[in-house]
């Protein structure tokens, strides 16, 4: 059972807290950031598991004799999605007590995981002559950095808003390509807008206005929570380090506004916490 203590926080079984003030963030802004609370348990998985979606795409890319395949180029940027298929053990994260508890306290009760997917910056600094540029090839991201977008504007149907969680497997500064967020109070846009490509970087673009948005700079390990019709962009890593993340994204339901099915291959996520034993503490 859930302790409630003094200062409103949840705190659970595994020391995960959310507080008050953090669910009312994201429901006034569209997202609220969680600091350094991931099991270093979980923080290891996720970067062996990292590791082993960069070899396989570099397999796929071999198989194939390219460089460049779907948002990832070889020695630059990797963004593998749908990884808990062909890697099991992220499941260890995917339907942790953790996100478990985020998944209630953000979205309710009800919540299927629908998506997951990495997100790896190489660096523009120490990048090797041989492996691939960055040029405008009509795929997302050509360029190194994500335009301005909903999440939502990448569903071609209309559908409830989801719960995005961005986990950071480094240090995220404002060199290394962090995520920018513009509130909803900033923008006055709560809803999916339609989205039309970007000519220079190949992604989809929500919004062409001036707001900078807030650059979330935040240590390894935290989380950062964030609404499907939030804007939200990336810029290029313009360090000689790796810049690595992980996206999980959950919905209350698996169907469209229409009632069809929209995410097939969604999971259910588990209710209630299981023994914590093996996700050690934060």
């Amino acid at each position: 059972m859930n302790e409630i203590p003094l200062d409103g926080a949840v705190k659970t079984s595994t020391g995960a807290r959310v507080t008050e003030a953090q669910v009312a963030q994201f429901q006034e802004e569209g997202y609220c950031v969680l600091p350094a609370i991931v099991p270093e348990t979980l923080m290891d998985l996720l970067g062996e598991e990292c590791e082993q979606a960069i070899g396989n795409v570099h397999s796929e890319m071999d198989a194939k004799g390219v460089d460049v395949l779907g948002g990832s180029r070889r020695g630059l940027q990797y963004t593998p999605g749908g990884c808990r298929k062909a890697q099991p053990r992220l499941r260890d994260f995917l339907f942790s007590n953790l996100l478990r508890e985020i998944c209630a306290q953000l979205i309710g009760d009800e919540a299927y995981l629908i998506w997951d997917q990495f997100s790896v910056k190489m660096g523009a600094k120490g990048s090797d002559e041989a492996c691939a540029r960055f040029e405008n090839d009509g795929s997302p991201q050509s360029l190194g950095y994500f335009s301005w977008h909903q999440d939502s504007g990448y569903v071609p149907l209309d559908h409830a808003p989801y719960l995005s969680c961005w986990v950071p497997l480094d240090d995220i500064t404002a060199d290394n390509g962090p995520l920018r967020v513009i509130p909803f109070s900033e923008l006055g846009i709560r809803t999916r807008v339609t989205h039309t490509p970007d000519p220079l970087n190949g992604d989809l673009v929500g919004y062409f206005g001036s707001l900078p948005g807030v650059a979330i700079e935040i240590p390894r390990g935290s989380v950062i929570c964030f609404s499907s019709t939030l804007f939200h962009s990336s810029s290029t890593n313009d360090t000689s380090s790796p810049r690595r993340a992980y996206l999980a994204q959950y919905s209350s339901t698996t169907s469209a506004a229409s009632g069809n099915v929209l995410w097939r291959d969604a999971e259910r996520v588990p209710s209630g916490v299981d023994t914590p034993a093996d996700e050690g503490s934060a």
